[in-house]
């Protein structure tokens, strides 16, 4: 999990992240997302909306709390999205 926290760490101080169900709702809308990732303790809720925006990339539940993940971006949320092709496949081959 160390890994991965990292490369999230990484990815948003890179600034492609986002982080947050505004943002990555809005990247979805205009078809820009390649990996959405959940918290554990995420709402049901956000996966329905993402579904309902009629998002078909890769969508993945992490094994870690909102905290875990706001230790490691320095920002609390349960949602986080990837654009970026580059750490999407990183990403992937850590989940």
């Amino acid at each position: 999990m160390q890994k991965l926290y990292s490369m999230l760490g990484l990815a948003r101080r890179a600034g492609k992240l986002l982080v947050g169900r505004d943002s990555v709702m809005a990247s979805v809308r205009k078809g820009r997302v390649r990996l959405v990732l959940l918290t554990r303790d995420a709402s049901p809720r956000h996966r329905q909306e993402l579904e309902a925006l009629g998002y078909r990339g890769e969508l993945k539940t992490a094994d870690c709390t909102m905290d875990d993940l706001a230790a490691a971006i320095g920002k609390k949320s349960c949602v986080v999205a990837l654009e970026d092709e580059n750490f999407t496949n990183a990403i992937q081959h850590l989940i």
